[in-house]
């Protein structure tokens, strides 16, 4: 069974864990990640070291990005997030923040919207952390309830061509038998720069079983029209693999 990659972290990680179950990994990165330099948000990080009343973590990664802009231009960010309300938008932000000493004092499902019902009322001061693009529909809840909103993005993603393209024509071609999502914006990026995303969603849907890290990432597929075969809600590459054999021992079954 030949599994294919489309992301770009912990690619080692997840080549061997493929092969500790008996399939064939392939690595095919859809995306780019860099990180924004310090000096681009450094008036940010240093608001944030001044306090906020309400910190948003969307992701681990850039929860951890943040402490180390905070250490470049000599603050510890932790004092000021140690006095504000936290809010964790999935598992793996809120573990990140658990591992930190952080403990969040909320978590939502992975979704932007699961934090909507969890937004204390203001007035006050929100850092929201942003994973690589804006958050309108958090912005605005935010302003809602009157709050000032300090956007911080340690990081953004960029879409690789020459990796969707090599994935493009592997699917295509029939060299792969399942292809592994662990973020929404690599089903975006793939189906958005493809040459054919027409033929994408059909082969997707017959040939290829599709899998997902979380239920964001498999509500993204279900938006482009692909069911997702399996879908991991631990948030977990190694849990996604080995769920994945068990759904395809019982479809042989």
């Amino acid at each position: 069974m030949r599994v294919a990659y489309a992301g770009l972290r912990r690619k080692e990680e997840f080549k061997a864990l493929a092969e500790k179950l008996g399939l064939t990994p392939l690595l095919f990165p859809v995306q780019a990640t860099e990180k924004v330099p310090v000096p681009e948000y450094r008036d940010q990080v240093r608001e944030l070291a001044q306090g906020v009343d309400l910190f948003l973590a969307t992701t681990g990664v850039g929860v951890r990005d943040l402490l180390e802009a905070g250490k470049a231009l000599g603050l510890d960010l932790r004092k000021p997030l140690e006095g504000a309300f936290r809010l964790a938008r999935g598992a793996k932000a809120a573990r990140t923040l658990r591992e930190l000493g952080l403990p969040p004092h909320a978590v939502g499902d992975g979704t932007s919207k699961s934090l909507l019902p969890l937004l204390p009322q203001g007035p006050g001061k929100a850092a929201l952390q942003l994973y690589g693009k804006p958050l309108p529909l958090l912005e605005n809840a935010l302003a809602e309830r009157s709050y000032r909103v300090l956007p911080l993005m340690p990081y953004r993603h960029l879409p690789d061509p020459v990796g969707i393209r090599r994935l493009e024509e592997a699917l295509l071609g029939g060299e792969v038998d399942a292809l592994a999502f662990v973020a929404a914006i690599q089903v975006e990026f793939l189906f958005e720069e493809a040459k054919d995303p027409k033929a994408l969603k059909e082969v997707l849907n017959t040939r290829v079983k599709p899998l997902a890290v979380g239920r964001v990432t498999a509500d993204a597929l279900r938006e482009w029209g692909v069911k997702p075969f399996y879908v991991d809600e631990t948030e977990r590459l190694g849990s996604l693999l080995q769920g994945f054999k068990r759904a395809l021992q019982k479809e042989v079954a």
